[in-house]
């Protein structure tokens, strides 16, 4: 068989109910992809939706749980030359979704793919530099839904110490090399997230998400509420 041009990994726990909907989109996908599934402790039919879908299964421990460490573990047994990450409560209504990701790669200088949105007609495909991430930190490369080149992930492996934002981490170093990012709106996927948990969830994963950003990069603040 030929090597896969695109491995795609999941991080799962639990997500019996979603991860089935992402297996069959990523099977439905123009191009083949090769799927890895990093489990960290599910206890219930995760591992054996995943199994059913002929995805490779990593199993990790749940009090070793980072998001980085999870994407570096699958990162490491990815055969193919471009990456993907996607989330198990997300997944790809294109058909194309992978097939378009890996277009953008014909641009020397790309080092990784994601969506924005939700996209309007004439939407253009970015090229975030460091410039653009610095003036919004919290647009470009997503972990839930994105993807990469795998030797330039084998010189900068995900930050597996970050609580949160371990892809904006990343894009902010491999920018300042000299990368860009291909933002394309045609990339957005579905997704039940945050605001669907409740306003508390919501709250709580943002304010992890600022705070893990402010780590590595500077913010500017914010007036406090008077209510």
């Amino acid at each position: 068989m030929a090597p896969p041009q695109a491995s795609v990994i999941l991080r799962a726990k639990d997500k019996e109910h979603e991860i089935e909907r992402a297996l069959v989109a990523l099977r439905g996908q123009t191009v083949p992809v090769e799927i890895i599934v990093v489990d960290s402790g599910s206890t219930d039919r995760t591992r054996e939706v995943a199994r059913a879908h002929d995805a490779t299964l990593i199993e990790i421990p749940p009090e070793d749980f980072t998001y980085g460490y999870a994407l570096n573990v699958g990162a490491e047994a990815a055969g193919a030359p471009i990456h993907f990450a996607l989330s198990a409560h997300c997944y790809p209504e294109r058909e194309d979704w992978v097939e378009r990701s890996l277009s953008h790669y014909a641009r020397p200088d790309v080092a990784g793919t994601g969506g924005y949105g939700p996209p309007e007609p004439g939407d253009p495909v970015i090229h975030q530099d460091l410039a653009l991430l610095e003036a919004d930190p919290f647009q470009g490369l997503s972990s839930h839904a994105g993807s990469w080149r795998a030797d330039l992930w084998r010189r900068f492996p995900y930050d597996e110490s970050m609580e949160s934002a371990e892809d904006r981490e990343w894009s902010w170093r491999v920018l300042k090399e000299g990368w860009v990012i291909a933002l394309d709106p045609a990339l957005r996927v579905a997704t039940r997230h945050r605001k669907a948990y409740g306003v508390r969830h919501w709250y709580r994963i943002s304010r992890r998400d600022v705070r893990a950003v402010a780590t590595f990069m500077s913010l500017p603040r914010t007036r406090t509420a008077s209510w």
